[in-house]
């Protein structure tokens, strides 16, 4: 009869045991999902403003210089008119001494440069610094920490309920 007095008390023991256990893995869990909502929270917002700075106008070397005042675009504009019309004369003057195959071989010459140069342009270049982010990445950004800052705001509110 003792064995069978002690074996009701462990299976009620154990049975108590497991039901204060489930009552409080809800609780831990609850916790842990409240944790990682604030890192996701934490960690979106930081990809927020790291976007956001890395979209400003000062983080480009461009930003740094003002743009050019009138008279030094005038300035420009004139020096470059001058040395397309200095060419220019250079390229009748070869046709006058070299003759009329000059005609030909200096734009040839002039279109195998640009080739050459176009296909530079196409090869692929060392990576360089990463390109600005647009506003759909910023847009993005946002939403997810609009997200992840809903989800913890609901998480925290289904804890203060219990």
């Amino acid at each position: 009869m003792s064995m069978e007095v002690s074996g009701r008390i462990g299976v009620g023991r154990s049975v108590g045991m497991t039901w204060q256990r489930t009552r409080a893995r809800p609780d831990d869990r609850l916790a842990r999902l409240v944790e990682a909502a604030e890192h996701d929270a934490e960690t979106a917002a930081a990809r927020y403003r790291a976007l956001k700075e890395a979209s400003s106008p000062a983080a480009t070397p461009e930003a740094d210089r003002p743009p050019l005042p009138s008279w030094q675009q005038m300035l420009l504009f004139i020096v470059c008119g001058g040395v397309l019309t200095g060419l220019l004369l250079i390229w009748l003057l070869a046709t006058a001494y070299l003759g009329p195959l000059a005609l030909l071989a200096l734009p040839a010459g002039a279109g195998i440069a640009a080739g050459v140069i176009a296909w530079r342009k196409r090869r692929p270049r060392p990576a360089g610094p990463r390109r600005r982010p647009v506003v759909a990445d910023l847009v993005r950004a946002a939403q997810e920490m609009h997200d992840a800052e809903a989800a913890l705001e609901r998480l925290r509110q289904e804890a203060a309920d219990k």
